[in-house]
């Protein structure tokens, strides 16, 4: 048999905070903010699918309009939140998917995690109706969210090994 070489080519490559210039410094700090602010609207502004579909937003509104617990500007919250989900739920209809914005998902969180209960029907019907649904979509949200992280981590070691370079060129 013929022996076969391989050649990896890397391109691209990140230099090291140490080894770039200060204008390299900004430019890949200008790049990281764009992407980070990009993330952000992003973030803002994406649906994430919820399982169960129509019939998990049938729940969501039975629990928002009837067991829901809130104070005093919760209130708010409670109608805000149910108006993104009847919307969604509306258009969920003739089998299509149901879709929030995290701002409804992680407000249902905040009220189910309120929920006490009695019994294994009730914690069957919260879990399979309530928990499961909302917990699986921000599942998605935390991925996201890790991903702007990761972003920023990257910005602050690069402003960090900035202000270490200055800070030793100055002593």
């Amino acid at each position: 048999m013929a022996k076969k070489e391989a050649t990896l080519k890397i391109e691209n490559e990140k230099k090291s905070v140490s080894t770039m210039t200060a204008d390299e410094r900004k430019k890949e700090l200008d790049i990281l903010q764009t992407e980070i602010d990009n993330r952000n609207r992003e973030l803002e502004t994406k649906l994430y699918i919820v399982e169960g579909g129509a019939a998990a937003g049938e729940a969501f509104i039975k629990f928002a309009t009837k067991e829901a617990k809130w104070k005093f500007t919760e209130a708010i919250g409670i109608v805000e939140m149910l108006k993104e989900i009847e919307v969604a739920v509306a258009n969920a209809k003739d089998g299509k998917q149901l879709f929030l914005r995290i701002l409804p998902l992680e407000a249902l969180w905040f009220f189910i995690n309120k929920v006490e209960g009695i019994g294994l029907e009730d914690a069957k019907y919260y879990s399979d109706m309530l928990l499961k649904p909302v917990g699986d979509a921000l599942a998605r949200v935390k991925t996201d969210r890790e991903s702007i992280n990761e972003l920023l981590m990257q910005q602050g070691s690069i402003e960090a090994g900035a202000e270490f370079e200055a800070e030793i060129s100055t002593n």
